[in-house]
């Protein structure tokens, strides 16, 4: 579906703060887009920050607890902003060699424990972003393409998990 006033409004609706204010709500989004001024570790691009920005906007009205992302500035600073607005830091996980088999079920296990009626967003990567909706949501979600930026999944885990998934775009 793509994010238009409707999608935002039925986003606003089925996942506002009140709704589900016993629930943990978790919303799961790749990084924005990448720039090319680092080939280890790049910055987001003009557009990537027009997205992150875009994701604050659709972000506004929910009462954020917590933000994580990765070691790596793309995704930290796609989360930069929506934790700005709620008076957050943004909270880094490393994922690496060492952890690549446990970073999923380590993280959800702490935000689970630690955020337990909360909303909490995450960024991750094409990669990981599929296997954090599907151990929250018991969906398979399709892969994340290389140029797609766009997707927000919100999760409410739990014995019957609810999951939405909508495409932002700035």
């Amino acid at each position: 579906m793509k994010c238009s006033s409707v999608a935002l409004l039925l986003f606003s609706i089925l996942f506002s703060a009140n709704t589900f204010a016993a629930d943990t709500m978790i919303i799961v989004v790749r990084h924005a887009e990448k720039s090319t001024d680092d080939l280890k570790d790049p910055s987001l691009s003009e557009q990537g920050i027009a997205r992150a920005s875009k994701l604050a906007a659709v972000l506004k009205d929910v009462e954020l607890k917590a933000v994580y992302a990765t070691q790596y500035k793309r995704t930290q600073q796609t989360g930069l902003i929506a934790a700005t607005q709620n008076g957050l830091f943004v909270q880094v996980r490393a994922a690496n060699k060492e952890n690549t088999k446990t970073y999923t079920l380590d993280l959800l296990k702490e935000i689970l424990k630690k955020h337990r009626g909360e909303t909490v967003l995450i960024v991750g990567h094409s990669n990981s972003v599929p296997e954090i909706v599907k151990h929250l949501s018991n969906v398979d979600v399709t892969p994340i393409g290389e140029n797609e930026f766009d997707r927000l999944y919100v999760i409410t885990p739990g014995k019957k998990p609810r999951m939405l998934s909508v495409s932002y775009n700035p």
